[in-house]
């Protein structure tokens, strides 16, 4: 039985609004729905436009496609289902896999539906997310039905007409008959103070802290604010639309935040100084006397001398360097730098319940069940199948036959590998995000292999893939040696070598324009020749313990040598097979076994390679693909995520490829992960001429063409490339670092050699006892990624700069010449 250790964590549903950002009616609607849910307040509002509004385009640089914000933010969102303002828009953002005809499960409603009428009841209720009601519900029972309700303080400030500004900052119930039970509820359940929105209201409701519906939607979620985070001030404009869309949605950002309207600024200035003096203050741990300081930010919308006068005016009396002034809004629509975001960059984390698991596994079928966790004070049962989200984060350590790394589908529920049997999944930064209808149930996993996921990736691009006949040698290879982890048995020069010509072979040889073959048979190796092998690498601490090591694997296998009489052949025995008389494998005949010529020091006894240890040149080149695999596996200091095929022959535009393993790389950082890296390797062995050629190159920016983004693997089993290879792997690598659409490099190459292949410790740890160029990248900044480890070998191997301070000098130039 196979097991997996996950997490698994609670949150809300996260429900987001499809809308044009002028659409103030829409938008009206959508923040009094979000009060009638229960993690409301982290609903997001995803602009779909055809241009990018006056106050939101970038007043320097590069213009953002509008099309590309819209993708940006729901890359940044992730949510679980979408609400349209108007039919077309899911398109519009491409998002039109949602609208599946034969869905069991929907996740894309009207806006008008997303609260309505069912099962013949004249009230509404909500058909994606769990009511506030049941939330209500709880606390009155559970804390306020025995207390003195005044005691809770609480407001409810009625909405302004024209003005989205009770909504945003408070919160307000929807209007009308199936509706007035969420607000009357509120009413009866904590005796809100009624206030109109003013200077008061707010003072009441953020410096008083009194409870208010928007609040109250966070009822027993814990956002996950990191200790480095500083408040923030946002001053808006409550008659823009465009800032009350950044207001709300930065209510997901890991941020603390205090929202300011601008025509209330004066009357709001000695609590906004009050605030920002509390907020400079030494961050905790620093030992260097590092201070918290206080941001103030104003909405887009609002003129640059408008907002430096209010700057200007609120800082008289702070402290000098207390206070940071912000007039942008932070790009979260961008694509993060390297495919990943840190933790303050990436939205807010919502805790409610979490545990860790341990998943068994069924060995045929690759299904799990999985106990989902629930709110507490949720009813059992609901009308719809996404109340609440359970997401599950797979532990990197498992076998490796398991595709637990897997391409993001934001844009496609359907089309992950990962399946829950009619319910969609969707994968992310948190991990795997599964709905829930009821209460304390659980849920079925089918979870792919590595290399079914490895495939459905390279489908993605138009690529099919199976696995080749080496793909095959190298798996068999994995299952012997226990996985990627016991590739540490293989990480020797000298094993290798010996291994290899126990394996035989064929050698070609050319005479004018014919070429003859003449093939080596198989050959045995006395006990004392391993067993010195195995001292020798006891002594480097080349992760080997005995002999058994080896005899366990089925690596190699003893058996008894003895010469044939009638043609002079030494032949192999197994022990399974070995009799008084045994048969010779050149000739067939039998002879008696030489019981009394036996050699010295029972050099009779001997070892053969077995299974695919028995293949020749190195295993088909297994050996070098599987070196280059663990190399890369453990380049970065934290804990990556790895999903692999062995080698794959791919198939696309009519033309056919090889590549000796294709990976999925998913860089972790703080608990969350990022979109994973295709990487594709080629890898040689030994060899004292040149091992890359034109035509691997070829083939390989066939493939970085189709695929924008993949990462490149080179890989030789020498300390070195030659200098025909230098020759031609510099234009190759120039090629590939041209920017691609974030900006990066276009395909990360890395150059692996035997330095990094039979690294024992670490790879840093290797480049620095290596001295010289090795040594100038031994730091860990060098490894924290591919793209970053990429550069590194790039600068050793080809002496070329970083990648950012060569374009950068590139702009110098280019500005200078202009």
């Amino acid at each position: 039985m196979l097991s997996l250790a996950a997490t698994v964590k609670l949150r809300p549903a996260r429900i987001a609004l499809l809308t044009r950002p002028n659409d103030v009616r829409s938008i009206r609607k959508f923040m009094r729905y979000s009060a009638c849910l229960w993690g409301g307040a982290f609903n997001p509002i995803i602009p779909v436009m055809s241009s990018m509004p006056k106050a939101w385009r970038a007043p320097h640089g590069i213009q953002p496609k509008s099309r590309d914000v819209t993708k940006g933010y729901i890359r940044f969102f992730e949510p679980d289902a979408y609400v349209e303002a108007e039919s077309g828009l899911l398109e519009a953002a491409g998002l039109g896999a949602f609208r599946r005809k034969h869905a069991i499960h929907n996740r894309v409603l009207p806006l008008n539906e997303l609260l309505a009428k069912s099962h013949s009841r004249d009230w509404a209720e909500p058909m994606f997310g769990l009511s506030i009601a049941d939330a209500m519900n709880d606390i009155y029972t559970q804390e306020l039905r025995f207390e003195l309700k005044k005691s809770q303080k609480s407001v409810l400030v009625k909405p302004v007409s024209g003005s989205l500004i009770a909504e945003a900052l408070f919160g307000c119930y929807p209007r009308g008959e199936a509706f007035n039970y969420f607000q009357e509820n509120y009413r009866y359940v904590f005796e809100p103070e009624e206030l109109v929105a003013s200077p008061e209201s707010w003072k009441k409701a953020f410096k008083a802290g009194a409870l208010t519906p928007m609040r109250f939607t966070r009822y027993k979620t814990e956002p996950e604010i990191g200790w480095r985070d500083s408040l923030t001030i946002f001053v808006f404009d409550p008659a823009s639309p465009l800032d009350c869309i950044d207001l709300w949605n930065m209510r997901s950002e890991s941020i603390s935040m205090f929202a300011v309207p601008i025509n209330w600024w004066n009357d709001l200035l000695p609590e906004i100084r009050a605030i920002l003096r509390a907020e400079h203050r030494p961050m905790r741990g620093n030992s260097h006397g590092v201070m918290h300081r206080g941001t103030i930010e104003f909405g887009r919308s609002i003129p640059e001398e408008r907002a430096k006068a209010l700057a200007e005016a609120a800082g008289n009396e702070l402290v000098d360097g207390s206070v940071l002034f912000k007039g942008w809004r932070t790009p979260v629509w961008r694509p993060a730098e390297n495919g990943r975001r840190t933790a303050s960059e990436g939205p807010v984390r919502i805790k409610v319940a979490e545990k860790r698991v341990t998943l068994e596994i069924n060995e045929q079928h690759l299904t799990a069940n999985v106990e989902c966790l629930s709110p507490d004070f949720a009813e059992q049962y609901g009308g719809h199948d996404l109340r609440w989200v359970n997401t599950i984060q797979p532990s990197q350590f498992h076998e490796d036959r398991l595709g637990t790394t897997l391409p993001f589908n934001s844009f496609d529920p359907y089309s992950a590998m990962l399946q829950s049997f009619g319910e969609p999944v969707l994968i992310g930064r948190e991990g795997w995000s599964i709905g829930q209808r009821y209460k304390d149930m659980s849920s079925r996993l089918k979870i792919p292999e590595a290399e079914n996921a490895v495939a459905s990736a390279l489908k993605h691009y138009g690529i099919d893939a199976k696995l080749s006949e080496p793909g095959h040698i190298a798996k068999q290879i994995l299952g012997h040696i226990d996985g990627l982890w016991g590739v540490r048995m293989l990480a020797d020069p000298e094993t290798l070598e010996m291994l290899n010509i126990m394996a035989g072979g064929i050698r070609r040889k050319g005479v004018g324009n014919e070429e003859t073959e003449e093939l080596f048979d198989r050959r045995s190796k006395s006990i004392r020749d391993w067993q010195a092998l195995v001292q020798r690498r006891k002594k480097k601490g080349f992760g080997v313990e005995s002999l058994q090591d080896f005899t366990t694997r089925n690596i190699i296998r003893l058996g008894i040598k003895s010469k044939c009489p009638n043609c002079a052949l030494t032949n192999w025995h197994n022990l399974s097979v070995v009799d008084y008389n045994v048969v010779c494998e050149r000739c067939q005949k039998d002879y008696p076994f030489p019981q009394a010529n036996l050699e010295k020091n029972n050099d009779n006894w001997a070892f053969r390679v077995v299974g695919p240890f028995a293949v020749p040149d190195y295993a088909r080149g297994s050996y070098g693909a599987l070196l280059a695999l663990n190399a890369l596996n453990k380049i970065t200091v934290s804990q990556d995520r790895l999903s692999f095929s062995t080698a794959v022959s791919l198939s696309f535009d009519g033309m056919e490829a090889e590549a000796d393993f294709v990976a999925l790389h998913a860089p972790e950082r703080h608990g969350t992960l990022a979109d994973p890296e295709l990487i594709i390797c080629e890898a040689k062995s030994f060899g004292s001429g040149p091992l890359i050629t034109a035509k691997d190159l070829t083939k390989l920016r066939l493939i970085a063409q189709k695929i924008e983004g993949a990462v490149i693997v080179i890989s030789v089993l020498r300390n070195h490339f030659v200098a025909e290879e230098l020759k031609l792997l510099k234009p190759f690598v120039r090629w590939c670092r041209r920017p691609g659409g974030n900006g990066e490099m276009r395909n990360p190459v890395i150059l692996l050699t035997g330095h990094e292949a039979f690294s024992q410790i670490d790879i840093g740890h290797t480049w620095k006892e290596l001295g010289g160029v090795h040594a100038q990248f031994e730091g860990c900044n060098h490894r924290d990624s591919l793209s970053a480890f990429a550069e590194a070998t790039q600068s050793i191997h080809l002496g070329l700069p970083g990648y950012h301070s060569e374009l950068y000098e590139k702009l110098k130039t280019k500005r200078k010449n202009r």
